[in-house]
């Protein structure tokens, strides 16, 4: 697979993953929660931790569809873990290999458990939740900074390093913990259980990052190829 197609398969997923992200949040928050309307009776009680979709335990209360399309975007999300570690880092399989087998697997765990909870009403029994949720919360910061730290180690080159940083911080940031902390900062509002619209905030860094995808190679990759010049004209001579 070239670098071209990993580079346009990680980004479409992220960006795919982060859209099902917010619509699926929509289905639980709109329009009782509109902005403006957080503190009224019918958002209130949308609050309630049974209703969350993101990590589904008992008891628990459906939403919409809310449950079908996290589940969706935890495996579209897979999708794109198994690409990134191979498209940013160059022939460290030692490395590459854990990340990609340790968070597509959790995140398909996840998000086949959202999904069938959905689709049956009821939450499903799914061996490996808690080893998943582990392996995103601790696998991804650590390797992001792992690699954030490969690169720039080597030497910045002018441009590489503040991509990488960027990147690796977006990555971070998607990852469940930080996540959980930022999203009541990011829609101004702490809840007395699940802040409305707080599970919608992951799609930011995943957005971020099918951007900033685009922006860096790793160490060794082979540099773009300069623009052909065109033939020159009478108008190139000089005097």
């Amino acid at each position: 697979m070239s670098r071209f197609v990993m580079r346009a398969t990680a980004s479409l997923l992220l960006l795919a993953s982060a859209v099902m992200f917010v619509t699926a949040a929509a289905q639980r928050w709109w329009p009782a929660c509109r902005r403006g309307a957080f503190e009224t009776d019918a958002c209130l009680r949308l609050q309630d931790h049974v209703f969350d979709h993101l990590l589904i335990g008992d008891p628990w209360t459906p939403v919409g569809n809310a449950a079908q399309y996290a589940g969706a975007a935890m495996i579209l999300l897979a999708g794109a873990a198994a690409v990134l570690p191979f498209l940013l880092v160059r022939r460290a399989l030692w490395f590459a290999v854990p990340v990609a087998v340790s968070t597509t697997g959790a995140l398909t765990v996840l998000g086949a458990h959202a999904w069938t909870s959905g689709v049956t009403g009821k939450v499903q029994p799914t061996p490996g939740i808690t080893a998943a949720v582990l392996v995103l919360t601790v696998v991804v910061p650590v390797a992001a900074g792992i690699w954030a730290t490969r690169e720039l180690w080597a030497g910045p080159e002018p441009g590489h390093y503040r991509w990488t940083l960027a990147l690796a911080a977006a990555l971070i940031v998607s990852s469940p913990l930080p996540t959980w902390l930022l999203g009541p900062v990011v829609v101004l509002y702490s809840s007395h259980d699940t802040s409305p619209w707080s599970d919608a905030v992951v799609a930011l860094p995943l957005a971020a990052a099918a951007v900033l995808v685009w922006k860096v190679a790793p160490r060794g990759a082979a540099p773009a190829p300069a623009p052909r010049r065109r033939p020159g004209t009478l108008a190139d001579l000089p005097g």
